[in-house]
Protein backbone atom coordinates (compact mmCIF):
# COMPACT_ATOMS: atom_id res chain seq x y z
CA UNK A 1 0.00 0.00 0.00
CA UNK A 2 2.62 2.36 0.64
CA UNK A 3 4.29 2.00 -2.61
CA UNK A 4 1.05 2.44 -4.12
CA UNK A 5 1.14 5.65 -2.34
CA UNK A 6 4.67 6.54 -3.43
CA UNK A 7 4.02 6.08 -7.33
CA UNK A 8 1.10 8.34 -7.42
CA UNK A 9 2.86 10.91 -5.31
CA UNK A 10 5.80 10.78 -8.03
CA UNK A 11 2.74 10.71 -11.06
CA UNK A 12 1.39 13.47 -9.51
CA UNK A 13 4.39 15.41 -9.05
CA UNK A 14 5.88 14.93 -12.45
CA UNK A 15 2.72 15.63 -14.31
CA UNK A 16 2.87 19.09 -12.55
CA UNK A 17 6.09 19.48 -14.01
CA UNK A 18 5.26 18.55 -17.62
CA UNK A 19 2.44 20.94 -17.38
CA UNK A 20 4.63 23.89 -15.96
CA UNK A 21 7.20 23.16 -18.58
CA UNK A 22 4.61 22.99 -21.53
CA UNK A 23 3.43 26.47 -20.60
CA UNK A 24 6.72 27.88 -20.72
CA UNK A 25 7.66 26.68 -23.57
CA UNK A 26 4.23 27.96 -25.32
CA UNK A 27 5.01 31.33 -23.00
CA UNK A 28 8.61 31.56 -25.19
CA UNK A 29 7.42 30.38 -28.29
CA UNK A 30 10.01 27.35 -28.13
CA UNK A 31 7.44 24.77 -29.68
CA UNK A 32 8.37 25.85 -33.22
CA UNK A 33 5.91 28.73 -33.53
CA UNK A 34 6.12 31.13 -36.36
CA UNK A 35 7.21 34.78 -35.53
CA UNK A 36 6.34 37.69 -37.73
CA UNK A 37 8.99 39.98 -38.96
CA UNK A 38 9.47 43.04 -36.81
CA UNK A 39 6.69 45.81 -37.08
CA UNK A 40 8.44 48.89 -39.01
CA UNK A 41 7.19 52.91 -39.52
CA UNK A 42 6.81 51.43 -43.79
CA UNK A 43 4.59 49.04 -42.00
CA UNK A 44 2.25 51.39 -40.56
CA UNK A 45 2.57 54.98 -42.84
CA UNK A 46 -0.43 55.56 -44.83
CA UNK A 47 -4.30 56.21 -44.40
CA UNK A 48 -6.00 53.41 -43.34
CA UNK A 49 -9.54 53.29 -44.57
CA UNK A 50 -12.20 51.47 -42.06
CA UNK A 51 -15.51 49.07 -43.58
CA UNK A 52 -17.83 51.74 -41.58
CA UNK A 53 -16.28 55.01 -43.01
CA UNK A 54 -13.75 56.07 -40.66
CA UNK A 55 -10.25 56.91 -41.71
CA UNK A 56 -6.62 57.18 -40.22
CA UNK A 57 -3.77 58.85 -41.46
CA UNK A 58 -0.58 57.77 -39.95
CA UNK A 59 2.17 59.92 -41.01
CA UNK A 60 6.05 59.81 -40.41
CA UNK A 61 7.56 62.37 -38.00
CA UNK A 62 4.97 60.57 -35.32
CA UNK A 63 1.54 62.36 -36.26
CA UNK A 64 -1.53 60.73 -36.36
CA UNK A 65 -5.12 62.05 -37.44
CA UNK A 66 -8.45 60.33 -36.93
CA UNK A 67 -12.32 61.14 -38.60
CA UNK A 68 -15.10 59.53 -38.82
CA UNK A 69 -14.26 56.71 -36.15
CA UNK A 70 -18.03 55.60 -34.68
CA UNK A 71 -18.33 53.95 -31.45
CA UNK A 72 -14.97 55.98 -30.09
CA UNK A 73 -15.31 56.23 -25.93
CA UNK A 74 -13.29 58.97 -25.79
CA UNK A 75 -15.36 61.28 -27.35
CA UNK A 76 -17.32 64.62 -26.11
CA UNK A 77 -20.47 63.83 -23.81
CA UNK A 78 -20.66 60.81 -22.14
CA UNK A 79 -21.66 58.13 -24.55
CA UNK A 80 -19.70 56.88 -27.59
CA UNK A 81 -19.94 58.80 -30.79
CA UNK A 82 -18.11 59.56 -33.36
CA UNK A 83 -14.32 60.73 -33.03
CA UNK A 84 -12.55 63.28 -35.00
CA UNK A 85 -8.79 64.02 -33.73
CA UNK A 86 -5.24 65.05 -34.18
CA UNK A 87 -2.34 62.86 -32.17
CA UNK A 88 0.63 61.21 -32.29
CA UNK A 89 1.80 57.19 -32.76
CA UNK A 90 4.88 55.43 -31.47
CA UNK A 91 5.60 51.66 -32.29
CA UNK A 92 4.77 49.14 -30.06
CA UNK A 93 3.57 45.33 -28.86
CA UNK A 94 0.99 45.43 -26.20
CA UNK A 95 1.73 41.75 -24.01
CA UNK A 96 -0.64 39.14 -25.35
CA UNK A 97 -1.66 41.39 -28.54
CA UNK A 98 -0.25 41.61 -32.12
CA UNK A 99 2.00 44.12 -32.60
CA UNK A 100 0.31 48.09 -33.50
CA UNK A 101 1.12 51.67 -33.05
CA UNK A 102 -0.14 52.98 -29.67
CA UNK A 103 -2.30 56.09 -30.61
CA UNK A 104 -2.72 58.94 -28.64
CA UNK A 105 -5.25 61.75 -29.47
CA UNK A 106 -6.86 65.02 -28.66
CA UNK A 107 -11.05 64.84 -29.41
CA UNK A 108 -11.68 67.99 -31.88
CA UNK A 109 -14.18 70.59 -29.75
CA UNK A 110 -12.36 69.16 -26.48
CA UNK A 111 -9.70 70.86 -23.79
CA UNK A 112 -6.47 70.01 -25.45
CA UNK A 113 -5.65 68.39 -21.98
CA UNK A 114 -8.22 65.49 -22.64
CA UNK A 115 -6.56 62.89 -24.05
CA UNK A 116 -7.32 59.24 -25.53
CA UNK A 117 -5.00 56.10 -26.29
CA UNK A 118 -5.59 53.19 -27.57
CA UNK A 119 -3.29 50.62 -29.91
CA UNK A 120 -4.33 50.25 -33.04
CA UNK A 121 -3.43 46.51 -33.72
CA UNK A 122 -2.18 45.01 -37.15
CA UNK A 123 -2.92 41.17 -37.78
CA UNK A 124 0.00 40.52 -40.39
CA UNK A 125 3.08 42.61 -41.74
CA UNK A 126 2.05 42.18 -45.39
CA UNK A 127 5.83 40.89 -45.66
CA UNK A 128 5.23 37.18 -45.87
CA UNK A 129 2.82 35.21 -48.46
CA UNK A 130 2.91 35.20 -52.39
CA UNK A 131 2.66 39.01 -52.92
CA UNK A 132 4.72 40.79 -49.62
CA UNK A 133 3.25 43.66 -50.59
CA UNK A 134 1.01 44.23 -47.08
CA UNK A 135 -2.04 43.73 -49.07
CA UNK A 136 -3.17 41.25 -46.80
CA UNK A 137 -2.76 43.44 -43.99
CA UNK A 138 -6.09 44.22 -41.59
CA UNK A 139 -5.98 46.19 -38.40
CA UNK A 140 -8.34 47.51 -36.00
CA UNK A 141 -8.58 49.65 -32.50
CA UNK A 142 -8.14 46.82 -29.21
CA UNK A 143 -10.68 48.59 -27.05
CA UNK A 144 -13.50 48.61 -29.67
CA UNK A 145 -16.15 45.90 -28.52
CA UNK A 146 -16.59 43.18 -30.45
CA UNK A 147 -20.39 44.39 -31.97
CA UNK A 148 -18.62 48.06 -33.26
CA UNK A 149 -15.14 46.52 -34.23
CA UNK A 150 -14.15 48.42 -37.35
CA UNK A 151 -11.72 46.89 -39.64
CA UNK A 152 -9.01 49.07 -41.06
CA UNK A 153 -7.15 48.53 -44.58
CA UNK A 154 -4.49 50.61 -45.57
CA UNK A 155 -4.07 52.44 -48.86
CA UNK A 156 -1.58 50.92 -51.11
CA UNK A 157 1.41 52.99 -51.38
CA UNK A 158 3.66 53.39 -54.18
Amino acid sequence: MRDHNLARAVTIVLSVLFGLLLLLALAFGLLGGTSSPPLTEADVIGTWHGDRGARLEVLAGGRARLSDASGWECSRGEKPGVFTGEGSWTLGHPSDEDPGILLKFSPDGTPAVQECTDWFLLSGTGKGGASGDGSDVWASFLSYGSGSKELFRRTATG
